[in-house]
């Protein structure tokens, strides 16, 4: 009888000990950026580029100028950045996933609802609104 209380309290306590895990949210649950019917590159692409870019990609530092007042003509001018309508072959898209593009600090860092904020401004014809 002793041994079967004792095989039952270790029983009981490796299967508290395996129940108990702690949820870790994901990275992109923290950092959601919510993402409106009309996409204002002003008001929504703007503040991306002056949060997270603006440190290098400035007068004087490496190309795109992503200042707010050089980085619309920019990122357009001759399509070299950003191709109206067409996200997916844009530069931007490219590095901000970190694929085939020139390599940046944030490449590849950037939660899916940024991307996909930027994405459907470039879908939407990259307007200058």
């Amino acid at each position: 009888m002793k041994k079967i209380i004792q095989y039952l309290m270790m029983l009981t306590v490796s299967l508290m000990a395996t129940s108990c895990y702690y949820d870790e949210m994901p990275p992109e649950a923290i950092d959601i950026t919510p993402i409106p019917d009309v996409v204002s590159y002003s008001n929504d692409v703007q503040p991306l580029w002056d949060q997270d870019c603006i440190n290098c990609h400035k007068p004087g530092g490496t190309a795109p100028d992503l200042t707010a007042a050089n980085s619309y003509l920019a990122l357009t001018k001759n399509n070299k950045y950003v191709i109206p309508n067409n996200a997916a072959g844009s530069l931007v898209h490219k590095a901000l996933i970190g694929d085939g593009a020139p390599l940046m600090p944030t490449s590849g860092k950037w939660s899916d609802s940024k991307i996909a904020l930027v994405d459907k401004w470039i879908n939407d014809g990259a307007l200058n609104n």
